[in-house]
């Protein structure tokens, strides 16, 4: 019996994550459904599945509270399920979802579709057809990164700092309307008070410590999509020269 339960342990084990979520392959961190109105609608947040995961959507910003939802919206995890679909229905919505090595989020578009009658100067069965979303009358372009990090990398990128030097993480990236930016520290929105500016596309860390190691995940989205990249800072003992102080390091992404 207790090898049994040993076992069962390490299975348990194997099957938690060690590493930041991921998207599932060959999917997109923007989505757009168009759905007629009174039909159902079920977004399936595409990140890979695991136990440790902490998942939280929101709608236009604003996060949801499954105890507090009525019950025509569903939240199991990573599915979000509208049974009957309204007009105020349409909006933008997000699920956010992070364990303890990181966080990704994906964007969903959603248009409720219906048909008017239109009654002046056409004939009264003619119809016509309105997407009820006030994004379809911007034009605009989706966040794009403006620079990678010099090696081509496109997933996670390691920055090993001494301690009490600086360290410039840069997320430079390009989009119309200009994106909003946000940092995380290990999924945690980082505090103002600790890290000063932290909604600006280059996050500075002075005088650094220990305690500042963790995984930093820039977060730039707008209207039309969302991009994402993580640093994985690795702050070291303060090294002891004999030259020249040591010089403070930017890093791209």
């Amino acid at each position: 019996m207790i090898s049994i339960i040993i076992l069962l342990l390490g299975i348990v084990e194997i099957t938690i994550a060690r590493d930041p979520p991921t998207m599932l392959p060959n999917t997109s961190n923007f989505i757009t459904k168009d759905v007629n109105e009174n039909s159902s609608i079920e977004l399936h947040c595409p990140v890979t599945n695991s136990p440790d995961l902490s998942i939280q959507w929101s709608k236009n910003n604003e996060d949801l509270d499954p105890m507090w939802l009525s019950p025509n919206v569903v939240i199991k995890r990573l599915l979000l399920k509208i049974q009957q679909t309204h007009l105020n229905d349409a909006g933008l919505y997000k699920c956010n979802v992070v364990n303890g090595f990181g966080s990704i989020y994906a964007q969903f578009r959603v248009n409720i579709i219906t048909n008017e009658t239109v009654l002046n100067n056409v004939h009264d069965n003619e119809q016509r057809t309105v997407i009820s979303s006030d994004l379809d009358s911007l034009s605009g372009e989706a966040p794009e990164f403006i620079s990678r990090s010099n090696d081509g990398q496109t997933g996670s990128t390691k920055v090993i700092q001494p301690e009490g030097t600086t360290v410039q993480l840069k997320c430079l990236a390009s989009g119309k309307p200009s994106p909003e930016v946000r940092w995380k520290k290990n999924g945690k929105i980082l505090s103002e008070d600790e890290y000063g500016v932290t909604q600006t596309q280059i996050l500075i860390i002075k005088d650094l410590r220990h305690s500042d190691t963790g995984n930093y995940t820039c977060e730039l989205s707008n209207s039309f999509g969302a991009i994402n990249a993580t640093y994985i800072l690795i702050v070291t003992e303060k090294l002891q020269f004999f030259g020249n102080d040591p010089q403070n390091t930017s890093i791209e992404n």
